[in-house]
């Protein structure tokens, strides 16, 4: 089973951003699948150790702020949603410890929205990512979960199977 460990967000008016960039080819998030990784676990034979050394962990369950809008990538690859907070950056330790999985890149911790093939015209880009620098976009209701990702044709399905 494919699995990551994240938390389900909501994003206020996505029919509102995903107009803002019209102009952009890509993938975007179905609505109902938009969520923070934690942490990408991969293809796992089963999901019990993954919940025994998770079970009891703690943190905060409360609601996080998505603000401002950035991408990852020259050109322009992901689009996504920032949410600072430290208590984020924490719970990525903390679970990845817990795990005794190595930390291979830097915790960014956001909200990918869209997957691009083709930016458009880059100025044109920016500008529309500036339009959102600061605004209050959704928020995540931070609650911790197992998720299994199954891949189709059409798009993955996501299906919690634990909570912490």
């Amino acid at each position: 089973m494919r699995l990551f460990i994240g938390s389900f967000a909501a994003i206020d008016d996505y029919a509102k951003i995903k107009h803002s960039f019209s102009f952009l080819r890509g993938k975007w998030v179905e609505k109902k699948n938009i969520h923070l990784t934690f942490l990408f676990l991969g293809e796992v034979p089963s999901a019990a150790p993954i919940v025994e050394a998770l079970e009891g962990i703690c943190y905060k369950r409360k609601d996080i702020s998505l603000r401002g809008l950035g991408f990852f990538g020259t050109p322009p690859r992901v689009l996504w949603a920032g949410c600072e907070d430290e208590s984020l950056t924490a719970l990525h330790e903390t679970i990845r410890e817990r795990l005794g999985v190595a930390e291979k890149k830097p915790f960014i911790p956001h909200i990918t929205l869209c997957r691009i093939k083709n930016a458009g015209r880059y100025e044109r880009f920016l500008e529309a990512v500036r339009s959102y620098k600061e605004r209050e976009i959704g928020h995540i209701k931070l609650k911790l979960q197992l998720i299994e990702s199954h891949l189709t044709p059409k798009g993955p399905i996501y299906r919690p199977i634990h909570t912490f």
